[in-house]
């Protein structure tokens, strides 16, 4: 097996993101990304050459039109063509870092889960910060406000599989496994999964809508059934707002499903309740990385 923890996921026009995402999860352990170019127009290429060379990302195009399956697609492709290759495999976007907050890195804690087929990671989802503007300097450094640790829209999880005992996948976000064994929480406690309808999610985006701090989630198409979010051995922050600038971009990327207003998710999404720079720690050695890799 040639790696123990890589990372897989579909991009459209993320250039400007890639590196600073690819080195800080490298610093985190993972050795290896599959990485699904979806009819992306900008350079990614020139900011991929290096790592494609080096063996770190194994790159292709996905021209599959944008739908809800696309995603599901690219995934199912890829635990088929490279499972083999993995102990585990994460499946996350590029606005989303993945950690172990009080361990070396991933496969320290990883390591502990060998026996389940997969592990569900609680979002912690981050606002613009009341930026308007894009900054300078990284993601990581620029956006340290949050929602609340548990909002109900970080209960919304992304998945860690062992590609040899997952099946498919039910959406981006959870996993169907072999023999029916459901994955865990990081507390291991089994998942059940459950869908709510598309009467019901209308309802509630019409209610966010007007109330955007409303205690429902109107934009997950699977939620786990778990006790709350927790995020003390592995977590997810999503910065899928950032400021007002790229938020309208992000969406547009993120986002094809024009039912749904853009306006009204990004307000949904834009949650500043409290300060949290855990990756700040991060930025001097992830800034180094950056600077050794653009300098080559």
């Amino acid at each position: 097996m040639k790696h123990y923890l890589s990372v897989c996921a579909i991009f459209r026009n993320e250039a400007e993101y890639l590196r600073e995402w690819i080195e800080f999860h490298g610093l985190n352990g993972v050795g290896h990304f599959y990485l699904y170019n979806n009819q992306s127009d900008d350079d990614y290429l020139t900011v991929l050459k290096d790592y494609v060379d080096r063996g770190t990302v194994t790159l292709r195009d996905w021209p599959e039109r944008w739908s809800g399956s696309t995603q599901r697609n690219a995934y199912a492709e890829c635990i088929e063509r490279d499972g083999k290759d993995s102990r585990w495999i994460a499946f996350i976007d590029l606005d989303e870092f993945l950690f172990a907050p009080d361990a070396e890195n991933l496969p320290a804690v990883l390591r502990e889960y060998e026996e389940f087929p997969g592990i569900v990671v609680n979002w912690q989802i981050y606002g613009s910060s009341g930026l308007k503007k894009k900054p300078d300097g990284l993601v990581i450094e620029n956006y340290t406000m949050k929602a609340w640790t548990g909002w109900v829209g970080n209960k919304s999880v992304k998945s860690i599989v062992d590609p040899a005992k997952a099946l498919r996948p039910i959406s981006p976000h959870v996993f169907a496994y072999r023999d029916g064994k459901p994955a865990v929480t990081e507390n291991f406690e089994p998942v059940r999964i459950v869908r709510p309808g598309r009467i019901i999610r209308a309802i509630k985006r019409r209610i966010t809508a007007i109330l955007p701090r409303f205690p429902v989630d109107p934009y997950t198409s699977y939620l786990c059934d778990i006790k709350g979010v927790s995020v003390s051995k592995l977590r997810i922050n999503h910065y899928l707002v950032k400021s007002a600038e790229e938020a309208l971009d992000d969406m547009k990327r993120h986002n094809h499903n024009t039912k749904i207003s853009l306006i009204d998710k990004m307000k949904y999404y834009d949650r500043n309740d409290e300060k949290d720079g855990i990756l700040l720690k991060f930025v001097p050695e992830l800034k180094k990385r950056l600077s050794a890799v653009e300098g080559e």
